[in-house]
């Protein structure tokens, strides 16, 4: 299959996905969650089932984990990556949208998503959805980003890039959000508001982590991190990919008025 037939978010499945998280913080985090008393759990826009997968070590054997996404094929390989990856029966994935989840009210211990937010119209549907399928005094954990935060890392390489062209390379980058933003499809730095949007729907005790994960590049790039990362890049420069294909970054930055 093309890179050019992948359903939504196909350029962002691949190995370098693993390496996403550090095992340690994520140990910590199931410390400060208490996964090991969540019987059931619901992941929200998985995928091919990487964030389930990613916390089933630290979930219980007799935990019950589902998932739900709007893509058929994303389901087919989440399904076949459960098998492979943790050969049990406890994964169970299904066609389903995070503003209409599939099943009934307080069902849940814990429901949680990984990069979904981003990428909806009206978050306060997905979120009223959540809670309502969450059981009373359930958890709501997502982990999403702040994509414009990273504009401001340098490198070797960008250090003593010239002031103008790093502002312009922000103001690119915060012109294409906004005009996702626009047409209605996700807003990709939502991550730093969602407290608030946690306030809204009344949800108490919200508590912010910040995962402690970086990803280094150094020559001769001799862990398996760096080789998978490297060959990302090459594969995305070759489709001409950044943060999106190279037509769906034009769309954005023109409906933002560019």
């Amino acid at each position: 299959m093309t890179q050019e037939h992948f359903p939504h978010s196909g350029h962002y499945f691949g190995d370098q996905r693993d390496y996403w998280w550090n095992f340690d913080f994520l140990e910590l985090m199931a410390k400060r969650w208490d996964l090991k008393h969540c019987r059931s759990l619901l992941d929200v826009g998985c995928g091919v089932g990487h964030w389930g997968l990613t916390l089933a070590p630290f979930l219980s054997d007799d935990c019950k984990v589902n998932g739900i996404d709007p893509e058929d094929q994303w389901i087919t390989i989440a399904k076949e990556k459960a098998m492979q990856e943790n050969g049990n029966k406890q994964f169970h994935y299904q066609v389903g949208s995070a503003e209409k989840i599939p099943f009934e009210d307080n069902t849940f211990d814990m429901v949680t998503c990984q990069t979904v937010l981003i990428h909806l119209s009206d978050v306060s549907i997905a979120l009223k959805e959540m809670i309502r399928v969450l059981k009373p005094g359930g958890l709501l954990a997502v982990a999403e980003p702040n994509n414009i935060a990273p504009m401001l890392v340098f490198d070797n390489l960008s250090i003593d890039e010239p002031m103008d062209s790093i502002l312009e390379h922000i103001r690119f980058q915060m012109m294409c959000e906004r005009g996702k933003k626009i047409l209605g499809l996700g807003y990709n730095s939502i991550g730093d508001l969602l407290p608030d949007y946690f306030a809204q729907q009344n949800l108490e005790n919200i508590q912010i982590y910040l995962s402690d994960k970086t990803s280094p590049l150094i020559p001769p790039y001799l862990s398996k991190e760096e080789q998978v990362l490297v060959e990302q890049s090459k594969t995305w420069s070759n489709q001409e990919i950044a943060v999106w294909p190279r037509e769906e970054t034009k769309r954005y930055y023109l409906a933002s008025g560019g």
